[in-house]
């Protein structure tokens, strides 16, 4: 689930955030980092379960109109298509998604104002009304009616931005990714290829990206000095204070990932920092960032002090022989 690029901003984050609070403490920034990570899983399953609960609220709403002495032509003759999505009820009945949710005490029942609010949103979507009203019924509708559900009822709506945001302060910058990783995860349900029991994404794709975000940790804030202070070396004509500390911050782990990982070309160290920079500090920093990782890596590699192995070697050899 969580990629390279997605870990490298979660490292990034937790170690602006104790280096320039005056906190260094290893302990306590690991610990930051696995809740920081734990959460974005959580607010996975969260998001994840929401279709279940609008369904849920559209049923309920079929019910009431049902109960009513004099109902409408529309209440007395519900439209079910929705609530009988063949996706949302594989989904509803997925044992980890439901076991997840209720350990972790994930539950859209303490938000109905939401729910209700992303239900009347989604009913007066295109995309909706275009299914309700199609007389096709086929699981290839109803996983593109899902998938839309996802795209479109999350962004941009206040109130259920708000929500998420009082839910857990970790969540409000992690929403876009878990959505997208969502609907990745759909195409895991298929008709006649799934039980109740099939696994969601895991949140690592490999036990080696576990291994990689901690030590990247651990290298980026214990050298973050010394790879700091060799940052400045190669700084011309700027003095230290008007270095934006989100810049510092993304070139001492770009040089502590070259210097600790051989397996990862320099090209693609240099390359994810600098992405991240154009998301994350200044308008120009990506360029900066790109100039100063550059120079201190060409120099550590001169050094000797830069070795890569396996794919990292092969990636280098292979840009070296096509500058030759």
């Amino acid at each position: 689930m969580l990629t390279r690029r997605f870990l490298r901003v979660k490292v990034f984050k937790v170690l602006f955030s104790y280096v320039y609070s005056d906190n260094d403490s290893l302990i306590h920034a690991e610990k930051e980092l696995s809740t920081s990570l734990e959460k974005t899983y959580d607010l996975y399953h969260f998001l994840f379960s929401s279709i279940v609960a609008v369904a849920d609220y559209a049923e309920e709403r079929i019910e009431i109109g049902l109960r009513k002495f004099k109902p409408t032509e529309a209440e007395a003759n519900p439209n079910r298509k929705f609530v009988n999505n063949e996706l949302i009820a594989i989904i509803r009945g997925n044992e980890p998604l439901q076991k997840y949710c209720q350990q972790h005490l994930l539950n859209w029942r303490d938000y109905p104002e939401t729910i209700r609010t992303i239900y009347q949103n989604m009913i007066e979507r295109p995309y909706y009304k275009d299914y309700m009203n199609s007389l096709d019924s086929s699981f290839t509708e109803d996983s593109r009616l899902v998938e839309e559900f996802f795209r479109s009822e999350f962004e941009d709506v206040q109130k259920v931005e708000s929500m998420i945001e009082e839910a857990s302060t970790y969540w409000s910058d992690d929403t876009g990714f878990v959505l997208s990783t969502i609907i990745r995860s759909l195409s895991t349900f298929q008709p006649g290829h799934h039980d109740e029991t099939t696994p969601l994404v895991p949140m690592f794709n490999a036990k080696d990206d576990e291994n990689y975000v901690y030590e990247l940790l651990r290298q980026s804030l214990l050298h973050f000095k010394e790879y700091a202070n060799l940052a400045y070396k190669f700084i011309q004509n700027w003095e230290s204070d008007r270095i934006a500390y989100v810049d510092m911050a993304l070139i001492v782990t770009g040089i502590a990932e070259a210097l600790a990982f051989p397996s990862i070309p320099v090209k693609v160290t240099i390359n994810e920092y600098v992405e991240i920079a154009k998301f994350y500090s200044t308008r120009n920093s990506h360029v900066f960032v790109n100039g100063v990782l550059d120079k201190v890596i060409q120099y550590l590699i001169k050094e000797g002090l830069i070795k890569k192995t396996g794919r990292g070697l092969i990636e280098e050899t292979i840009v070296k022989k096509r500058n030759f």
